[in-house]
């Protein structure tokens, strides 16, 4: 998940975790205040009705001793009186109760007793009220219960318009808070957004001369900008200490294997003399023994220092001249050589499939491409079997498959197939320099197509190019 995103929902989380516990304060403190409120009015009520109970004498029953004030000059809507005797009877009660009477549970009764008065709530016709029981004394002797109740409506009322308050208000506050979350994180990331923009173009580019620009405080951002900067300018100087040495490893690269070549030539040119001349006259076999190796060296190191100079160009940035040309005339050229490095395989051919198919290339280097790859066919295929060469087209590219019966590569090997010098097991070591498929990689890479191998140990190899086609004619 985005930074951006994440420093927004965190926003949002702690605002949530807030409201939760800013509304959960409020609710409770309110719902206690206005039960405090009830309760309070309540044992008001109740000492206005105790204060006018009067005793009359001393007769026997309860209902004659005490002469009991008229509950219905301190009832009201919203207040509801009950006198209950000891005995449990209902010795008053306010008209507004109708029917009903106010609860007279024995456990309340038994509290009021011991403790001289209690609170409590319950439900009547699903309409809940507070209760306050209150003892009437004579003689410091309990004679009856005082019940004073009212209903809770008004305080359930106002407490569901404050949940709807905190509710619609907690979610217009997320969503305020997610939008400025948002609008503020983004703006807290833009220097970061715009140092990695800026470092992603100086890696695209190497331009590693350039800074990254800042103009803000010197900040955690601030300091990553200059760290990074700082960073730049070793970057750089290593960078251009590395291209220089590259620069002179491929200038000495280039001008060896160019130096090279000319001594090479004469060389082989005198050996292939003498050898022409012992040929004409008596020698020992010892002689035209060493000639002959001498003659193989120096041919193999003629074409590895061949291989050099074209990977020495390849690395100074040497770029093909390729320009149109109709393929299939290139392949039969190539094929006819090819027929020469055969060593009595059995060689089957078929490139009619692109005749009439233009691409672009350079003709002596694609040339040289191919016979690497029929080369590698031959040299590793059993005399006897076969070497197949195959051209196809698709609707957009040109496929040229390679395919023999030799010895294979182990699946370890394929990934560094066309790495420079790298050479597969010793049952494939021979003459071969450990250039060639890296030098044909690079040709390849030159006109655009890509390589595929697929390979099993003693059953053979495929090699399959791939090129776009240019056009038809």
């Amino acid at each position: 998940m985005p930074i951006r995103w994440r420093l927004t929902f965190w926003y949002t989380g702690i605002l949530l975790l807030i409201l939760l516990i800013l509304g959960s304060s409020v609710y409770l403190l309110l719902e206690y205040s206005l039960t405090a409120e009830i309760d309070r009015n309540l044992d008001q009520k109740a000492n206005e009705v105790l204060r006018s109970t009067r005793v009359v004498g001393e007769l026997p029953f309860f209902l004659r001793q005490v002469v009991l004030p008229d509950v219905e000059v301190f009832a009201g809507p919203d207040i509801y009186l009950q006198i209950v005797a000891t005995n449990g009877e209902i010795a008053a009660k306010s008209n507004n109760l109708g029917e009903y009477n106010l609860p007279v549970l024995e456990e309340a009764v038994k509290n009021v007793i011991a403790e001289g008065s209690s609170f409590s709530s319950f439900n009547v016709e699903n309409e809940k009220l507070r209760m306050l029981i209150k003892p009437l004394l004579l003689d410091e002797e309990v004679v009856g219960i005082l019940q004073v109740a009212r209903p809770l409506q008004t305080v359930n009322l106002a407490l569901v318009r404050l949940k709807s308050i905190l509710f619609l208000g907690g979610l217009a506050s997320l969503f305020v808070s997610l939008l400025l979350g948002w609008i503020m994180s983004g703006k807290a990331l833009q220097p970061i957004r715009d140092l990695a923009g800026e470092a992603k173009t100086i890696g695209e580019d190497r331009d590693f001369q350039r800074r990254v620009s800042y103009h803000g405080p010197i900040d955690e951002i601030g300091g990553l900008a200059i760290t990074f900067n700082n960073m730049l300018g070793r970057l750089d100087e290593a960078y251009q200490r590395l291209a220089d040495a590259l620069k002179a490893q491929q200038r000495f690269v280039a001008d060896a294997s160019h130096e090279l070549r000319t001594p090479l030539t004469s060389i082989q040119g005198n050996v292939d003399f003498l050898l022409k001349k012992h040929g004409e006259e008596k020698s020992s076999a010892l002689d035209k023994e060493v000639l002959s190796d001498i003659s193989s060296e120096t041919r193999r190191i003629s074409r590895l220092v061949k291989d050099l100079l074209t990977l020495a160009r390849a690395d100074a940035g040497f770029s093909l001249d390729i320009a149109p040309l109709e393929f299939l005339p290139v392949l039969e050229d190539t094929v006819r050589y090819a027929q020469y490095l055969s060593r009595g395989h059995i060689f089957e051919i078929d490139i009619q499939d692109v005749a009439g198919l233009e691409i672009k290339a350079d003709a002596d280097y694609f040339k040289q491409m191919l016979l690497i790859f029929f080369d590698n066919a031959f040299k590793y295929t059993t005399t006897g079997k076969k070497v197949k060469f195959q051209a196809k087209r698709t609707t957009t590219e040109i496929l040229l498959i390679f395919q023999d019966e030799g010895i294979g590569i182990p699946e370890k090997d394929l990934p560094y197939l066309f790495d420079r010098f790298y050479r597969v097991q010793d049952s494939r070591t021979g003459e071969g320099t450990g250039l060639g498929l890296g030098i044909a990689k690079w040709i390849i890479d030159q006109h655009n197509g890509r390589i595929t191998v697929e390979s099993e140990l003693d059953q053979g190899t495929i090699f399959t190019i791939c090129l776009p086609i240019l056009s038809l004619f």
